[in-house]
């Protein structure tokens, strides 16, 4: 019988290993979403009349 502990299956499954290539990349998508997310919509609505824009609220 074969016992396996917490630790020994956490080693197994996975080692975090922190690069500046994946910390680089993990800020450039973290950048993108936050474009997409939310500089686009802003610019859209700054594109409506005020008055179209305070109709839609």
């Amino acid at each position: 019988m074969t016992v396996i502990s917490m630790a020994t299956v956490s080693e197994v499954a996975f080692e975090l290993v922190v690069t500046p290539t994946k910390l680089s990349g993990a800020f450039l998508f973290s950048v993108a979403l936050c474009l997409v997310g939310g500089l686009l919509p802003a610019l859209q609505a700054a594109r409506l009349p005020v008055v179209d824009a305070l109709r839609r609220v």
